[in-house]
């Protein structure tokens, strides 16, 4: 006997939906942080934070929630790769 799963099994529930959609809001309270720090930021230190990569990276997490959130069914998928390295 083979069990076969419907696409329904693999939805978004209003429960994480709503959760996704928090971490979204926070990461967007993140991105007001960074902006802080650049602000204060010293230009003559040695080493800079690179907050243009950070800043894209985020971007591109904030991207995949979304989408989740909006996407009746999971499939897999190639997303971008995030740089990680700020300096």
């Amino acid at each position: 006997m083979v069990a076969v799963l419907s696409a329904p099994a693999y939805a978004v529930t209003d429960q994480e939906r709503s959760a996704l959609q928090r971490l979204n809001t926070e990461l967007e309270a993140i991105t007001k942080i960074i902006d802080e720090a650049q602000q204060a930021a010293n230009p003559h230190d040695r080493k800079l934070v690179d907050y243009q990569r950070l800043r894209a990276d985020l971007q591109k997490i904030q991207q995949g929630i979304v989408d989740a959130a909006n996407t009746m069914r999971r499939e897999p998928r190639s997303l971008p790769p995030i740089e990680g390295d700020y300096h």
